[in-house]
């Protein structure tokens, strides 16, 4: 598994002015009810001490949570009762049943001799007679590692493959190479291009299906050939609307060329999609808190272009930047890892790790395992039918930078996870509006705390509103300054309408004298307005009403 997967752009950033607007007084401050407590002892080991599995209790979760690390302290009958679901551990593999296997294929363009496939990531020039036996040797050893006699017996296979040139410039220069066929060459460069991605896309999907082939794998899978490429590289330089809309954003491996639309021999191969998601920026740098907006990105990215199953990778070590690369990540990243996938909408998740790694600091895993553990004192909230509520994308967290927050919907229950990633501090608080419906709750988010919490909906909390409004909707929104105030309202009855900044300072007052039940008020920021962040308040008297609207320019 490569560590290098992504560079950071750095350059200009189109500004995009987020204006937030609650259902609640900005000044007025209610308490959580939640405790953030263990109900046992948690102790991160130190370096040389392994990994202390036995400190936690015994639970499991509804998904497939993957253990890939290290051998020596890979004891399955410990980590399949903390949260795991699946070894990818070799030497555990025949240990445990089938059922909690799961297996990476290393490799898959490697032969001897060596092809242009390994060579240079090129698809044209390679000797399929050597490739196939080499996928029959690779098959025959999966069968010995995973205790079958004339089959693959893994719940679990995924194909580590990166044999791709992605961008179109690097695949120009091989156009030219000697390993490259004459005719080829006298094709021209989109004709060569487009050539290139349909055959590599080919040999990917031959791989895949000779080594399956008469294999009864229930799932199968090859790292991070989802349909949005893994991507820390200027996330903002798209809108979310392009990134779930555009086939251009599309990796070709996932692509069908012939109906353009996700697709393709690789593609159809999968049953379970496998995005990544690995971190660059340790902090304090300004890029570090961008880690979580980052991560759901490749979730919710990958969904709004398939309906598969998603299993996120994640690793417990920064990758790329020689400043940090193999340095641990943070403790609270490693438990936000465990969390946030899954109250996200991905269906599983992937801890990888060097199978060989015995001396170092492994507490991170112990971290994890601390979310894994928080997250399944609510599990019930993943029975039947549920749904992830998300308000704001993980694109426009990854460019406003403020504190993240996810939801799972199952009934009148909402369960929370909240985050603030870009904390200044570990005593820093900020106040974080959760909202669903008409139902609000305000929470309070100390440093980089992992904050969980399930509320009942049908509960008062606080904030409802007790002012005589049916409802208040803002059109456009997002708006570039010009809205419409939509108001609905029981009585008839004069109201106030307030605009504040952030520091609760005051910039528009109205009194609005109505006898109307139905009331289109038109509002104008054009320059009036240079803060981030605004509310919009109806007011009644000590009763108020207020509103989120997203701004941009």
């Amino acid at each position: 598994m490569s560590a290098n997967l992504g560079k950071k752009f750095i350059g200009f950033k189109r500004k995009v002015f987020i204006i937030f607007i609650s259902f609640a007084s900005p000044f007025f401050v209610f308490s959580q009810d939640c405790s953030q407590t263990l109900d046992f002892q948690f102790s991160a080991s130190k370096v040389g001490q392994g990994i202390n599995w036995s400190q936690f209790p015994e639970f499991s979760l509804p998904f497939k949570i993957v253990y890939g690390g290290t051998s020596k302290y890979a004891n399955s009958d410990l980590i399949l009762k903390r949260g795991f679901s699946h070894i990818a551990n070799p030497n555990e593999l025949t240990k445990i049943p089938k059922e909690k296997r799961a297996f990476i294929y290393y490799n898959v363009a490697n032969s001897t001799p060596k092809q242009p496939w390994d060579l240079y990531k090129s698809p044209f020039g390679n000797d399929m007679l050597v490739l196939e036996n080499s996928w029959t040797q690779e098959r025959e050893r999966i069968i010995k590692e995973t205790g079958g006699l004339n089959k693959i017996e893994s719940d679990i296979l995924v194909f580590d493959i990166e044999k791709q040139i992605k961008s179109e410039d690097s695949i120009l220069l091989i156009k030219n190479a000697s390993y490259t066929p004459q005719d080829l060459k006298l094709l021209t460069d989109q004709q060569f291009i487009e050539k290139y991605k349909k055959d590599l896309q080919g040999l990917y999907g031959k791989a895949a299906n000779y080594v399956v082939n008469n294999q009864s794998i229930p799932n199968i899978s090859s790292y991070s050939d989802a349909p949005i490429l893994n991507t820390f590289i200027n996330i903002q330089g798209k809108s979310w609307e392009t990134w779930k809309t555009d086939k251009s954003v599309l990796n070709y491996i996932s692509y069908d060329f012939d109906n353009q639309k996700v697709g393709g021999t690789m593609y159809e191969a999968q049953n379970f999609i496998t995005p990544s998601a690995y971190f660059y920026y340790d902090y304090p740098h300004p890029f570090a808190g961008e880690y979580l907006s980052y991560l759901l990105f490749q979730i919710e990215a990958n969904q709004a272009w398939t309906n598969k199953d998603l299993m996120l990778f994640v690793w417990r070590k920064y990758s790329f930047n020689q400043g940090v690369l193999g340095k641990n990540i943070q403790p609270w990243m490693a438990e936000a890892m465990a969390i946030f996938p899954l109250v996200g909408g991905a269906k599983g998740i992937w801890f990888w790790e060097d199978p060989f790694v015995e001396t170092e600091d492994l507490a991170n895993y112990e971290y994890f395992t601390k979310g894994l553990y928080r997250l399944s004192k609510f599990k019930n909230i993943f029975d039947g039918d549920y749904k992830i509520i998300k308000t704001i994308t993980a694109r426009d967290y990854n460019e406003s930078k403020k504190p993240i927050w996810r939801g799972v919907l199952n009934g009148n229950n909402l369960l929370v996870a909240a985050h603030n990633p870009n904390a200044k501090s570990e005593t820093e608080e900020v106040k974080v509006l959760i909202e669903y419906n008409g139902w609000q709750k305000e929470i309070i988010l100390t440093g980089y705390e992992i904050f969980l919490c399930q509320f009942d909906l049908s509960a008062p909390t606080g904030l409802e509103n007790e002012i005589s409004l049916n409802k208040v909707n803002v059109f456009p929104n997002p708006s570039s300054g010009v809205f419409n105030l939509q108001i609905s309202l029981e009585n008839p009855s004069d109201f106030e309408l307030r605009l504040f900044d952030l520091s609760g300072k005051e910039f528009y007052y109205e009194s609005v004298e109505n006898k109307a039940l139905n009331i289109d008020k038109r509002v104008e920021l054009l320059g009036k307005i240079f803060s981030n962040e605004v509310i919009v308040e109806i007011k009644q008297g000590k009763k108020s009403f207020s509103k989120r609207v997203i701004l941009y320019n």
